[in-house]
């Protein structure tokens, strides 16, 4: 059973317009905007022997927003720690 209502709203999600945008061996990401208040949410799908199990969060991204993040690599504690000292410095 794919997730079955918007946690916004509870509208039931039209699962024919989910979009997978990632897939990485047993887990796909998959988008869905809900029909009736536009909110998103990705969806962690994973095959596993006894059956699916799957783990989802509202987002405020879209899909072509959730596939470019996707696709950028990690954060670095570098880059986190330049982060930090530019606020620090600037604000």
């Amino acid at each position: 059973k794919f997730i079955g209502h918007c946690p916004i709203c509870s509208e039931r999600y039209e699962t024919d317009k989910a979009k997978l945008f990632a897939k990485r061996d047993a887990a796909n990401l998959v988008h869905i905007i809900c029909g009736k208040c536009s909110s998103n949410f990705i969806d962690m799908i994973v095959t596993m022997g006894q059956g699916l199990s799957s783990v989802g969060m509202v987002t405020d991204l879209n899909f072509d927003d959730a596939q470019k993040l996707y696709k950028t690599a990690p954060l670095t504690v570098d880059d986190i720690i330049s982060g930090y000292q530019f606020i620090q410095k600037n604000y």
